[in-house]
């Protein structure tokens, strides 16, 4: 008998990465002009340079990154690559967002909204967001309990993949929107 997780518990997180890390992709490949710009936003808040053809190399890695990020969590067998990947990338945006925040100097617009929402900027929820999202891709790492699958296990891990992602989709526009709203009240 092992003591691993679920095998449901790690179908969902591989949904929902999957979904959240091929949708992020996507949003970055439709405008990689606009990607790079708050690439070297964020490179220039490292004390890097910002330089346009240093942003669009790291902006190409990253877009690669995230689709094999997404690859790796709906296709490989073993969740300890997809497990590293996702880790890795979600604490690279993590503390991307952190430091540009620290110093005062976060861009306008995250690069990291996909849900229908633009300009969102860099705050700490997105930090607090990616902190529970890399919980979720630790998830991935130990090897799931053996057990036999029924398709009711399938259909109920998959449901609950994109109910996960719905989640992710209106926390994210949510945050979007904190902004707005508090302006509202005042």
């Amino acid at each position: 008998m092992s003591l691993g997780i679920d095998p449901v518990v790690q179908i969902a997180a591989r949904v929902l990465l999957t979904l959240l890390f091929l949708g992020t992709a996507v949003h970055k490949m439709r405008d990689l002009r606009t990607t790079a710009t708050i690439t070297s936003r964020y490179l220039r808040s490292f004390g890097l340079p910002g330089s346009p053809v240093l942003a669009a190399v790291v902006t190409a890695g990253l877009v690669a990154a995230e689709l094999a990020a997404a690859g790796l969590c709906a296709f490989y067998p073993s969740g300890a690559a997809a497990a590293g990947l996702v880790v890795g990338l979600l604490g690279v945006y993590a503390l991307g967002m952190s430091v540009s925040i620290a110093r005062g100097i976060a861009p306008e617009d995250c690069g990291c909204s996909w849900a229908g929402t633009t300009g969102q900027p860099a705050g700490w929820a997105l930090v607090l967001r990616n902190i529970v999202l890399i919980a979720v891709g630790l998830l991935l790492a130990p090897q799931a309990a053996t057990r036999p699958l029924e398709v009711a296990d399938h259909v109920g891990a998959f449901s609950l993949g994109l109910f996960a992602i719905a989640m992710y989709a209106t926390a994210d526009v949510l945050i979007a929107n904190h902004g707005l709203l508090r302006e509202g009240t005042s």
